[in-house]
């Protein structure tokens, strides 16, 4: 149990970073359109900056992934998976076929 909670708290962490990262990706790409827009920049430049926005925000995606990941696996060791996603199980009368 120790790891499945050590995992979803790492998860949080690599989230934040990751938007982290991905503001800063973004902030360079506005940085170098302004540039751009002023005659200081190319275009190769914008085409790289937009490059790197969308590999933060890939990496943002796989650790929003990966953190849903690791509670549904906390969820399961500490057997809440049903209660937690609001499922209740009824117990059903099943006749016996003689």
């Amino acid at each position: 149990m120790r790891n499945a909670v050590q995992s979803v708290e790492t998860a949080k962490l690599r989230i934040e970073a990751a938007k982290a990262a991905k503001d800063y990706a973004q902030q360079q790409l506005e940085g170098e359109e302004k540039k751009f827009s002023a005659g200081l920049s190319i275009t190769y430049f914008i085409l790289q900056r937009q490059n790197e926005l969308a590999q933060a925000r890939g990496v943002e995606l796989r650790a929003l992934a990966d953190y849903n990941k690791s509670v549904a696996e906390l969820q399961r060791v500490i057997s809440t998976t049903l209660s937690s996603n609001n499922i209740e199980v009824k117990n059903v009368d099943v006749p016996v076929i003689k």
